[in-house]
């Protein structure tokens, strides 16, 4: 075939391959409107030491640097393809940065917001690895047998705010990077080593996932857009009076909160065997308490007096066995304190609504007595009391101090309130519990 025919014959498939492609179909309707990037990173390293000593500022600068790289990275690349316009990225890396900001949002707008969570440490082979330096410690170049990897999950979510400051999910999807680093005994031993190998781990995994965002997400995020939310996407964006929409939402919340949901009562053994895989016992070097998970990603609360200042925090469950977990948001005001422990077939609770328990409303505590096991006190709400701002339930139950940082049940088996410590009364020595509607606010970012 001559060659001139060879080309219109080529030119004509790739003018049909544009028109049927979506991508290219839909490319003068990139998405006209404000959009914000919140990207939170929390780094595991579960056996190292680097948090407690002189690194933690290296490392908290150098977290900063490369999250806010890889955000401008992913807004540039998203910009080109489906953000028509600035694509804001949000300052700071953990969530306690952002979290403001992605309860309350802009009306009218796009919110994308990414978490990663990274996992350091030695690979499987190293112990191995260390018996067989002995027999090679004397060489020059001693061999690289240790392997230092990174694992990171990244969990996005794409919001679009609407005027009334509704968020209609769009799209949620996970991504995985790995990496791995070689080294010898020596090297395996000294930090200044370990954060060198953090930081080219880092550099390579979040540049892996940006690829893979930057390849996925502007098609999908575009089709599903237009899909879900092709009536507001059509009209003029206008900006609205914040103050107006901020009323309007807190009004259709009361009106939810006014109708209980359909729901079937549960009896008491049924709902200690759908709770009680989410529930744990903390140890530390000091005290004991309890908790309960939040979120099968990882993530569980307690009474914040239970882990403060512990150097070591391990998580006891009904199964068997324990994991370790380290505190990563704290609330002083309403004695919460948020872990991070590794995501293995965790079972998370089930959550409701405080907001509309009533006084003489029958509940349950599940929890870890200091001198028993799991204890199951039935229990009911006798008043609704503030302290320091901070609206309480009182219940009619002397509570253990092993109960703080347990959830109160209510009949259907969802957290209506965290367990808190004993306090004394005038007369008689009570227990409260904080509405889980209030603890919440403080970690509404983490749930699934």
């Amino acid at each position: 075939m001559p060659l001139h025919i060879r080309f219109i014959a080529f030119s004509l498939l790739l003018l049909l391959a544009t028109i049927n492609n979506p991508a290219t179909a839909r490319a003068d309707e990139r998405i006209n409107r404000s959009a914000y990037l919140s990207i939170s990173l929390d780094p595991q390293l579960y056996d190292s030491n680097l948090w407690e000593t002189s690194y933690q500022e290296t490392l908290d600068q150098f977290y900063t640097t490369e999250v806010d790289d890889f955000g401008y990275g992913l807004a540039e690349g998203l910009e080109k393809t489906v953000i028509r316009g600035r694509l804001k990225v949000l300052p700071g890396y953990r969530v306690e940065d952002q979290q403001s900001f992605r309860q309350e949002g802009e009306p009218d707008s796009f919110l994308l917001t990414i978490d990663l969570r990274y996992t350091y440490g030695l690979g499987n082979s190293s112990p191995m690895a260390a018996m067989a330096t002995f027999g090679t410690c004397f060489l020059a170049s001693p061999i690289k047998m240790f392997s230092y990897s990174a694992v990171l999950e990244g969990h996005i979510v794409v919001y679009y705010i609407d005027k009334d400051l509704e968020k209609i999910r769009l799209l949620e999807k996970d991504y995985t990077s790995e990496s791995m680093q070689k080294g010898n005994f020596f090297d395996a031993q000294e930090m200044a080593q370990e954060v060198k190998w953090i930081r080219q781990l880092t550099r390579d995994t979040l540049a892996d996932m940006s690829r893979q965002i930057l390849a996925e997400l502007p098609l999908q995020l575009l089709q599903r857009s237009w899909r879900k939310v092709a009536d507001e996407l059509n009209r003029t964006p206008t900006a609205q009076r914040r103050s107006q929409l901020i009323a309007k939402k807190k009004k259709r919340k009361a009106r939810r909160s006014a109708r209980k949901a359909a729901a079937k009562a549960l009896a008491l053994p049924d709902m200690i065997r759908q709770a009680s895989p989410g529930i744990f016992k903390v140890l530390t070097e000091k005290s004991t308490g309890s908790g309960f998970v939040i979120s099968d990603r990882g993530y569980a609360v307690t009474s914040l007096h239970v882990v403060e200042g512990a150097e070591s925090i391990r998580l006891q469950f009904l199964k068997g066995g324990s994991l370790k977990a380290r505190m990563i948001l704290s609330d002083p005001k309403l004695d919460i304190a948020v872990l991070a422990l590794p995501p293995e077939n965790l079972t998370a609770l089930r959550l409701g609504r405080s907001s509309i328990v009533n006084v003489g409303a029958t509940a349950v505590a599940i929890g870890y007595s200091e001198e028993f096991g799991l204890s199951v006190i039935p229990t009911s709400i006798t008043r609704i009391e503030e302290y320091q701002g901070v609206p309480l339930l009182r219940v009619d139950t002397q509570l253990g101090e092993g109960n703080s940082g347990g959830p109160l049940l209510n009949k259907f088996g969802r957290v209506i309130a965290i367990n808190i410590r004993r306090a004394d009364g005038q007369k008689e020595q009570v227990s409260f519990a904080i509405p889980i509607d209030e603890a919440k606010r403080f970690f509404s970012h983490l749930l699934n």
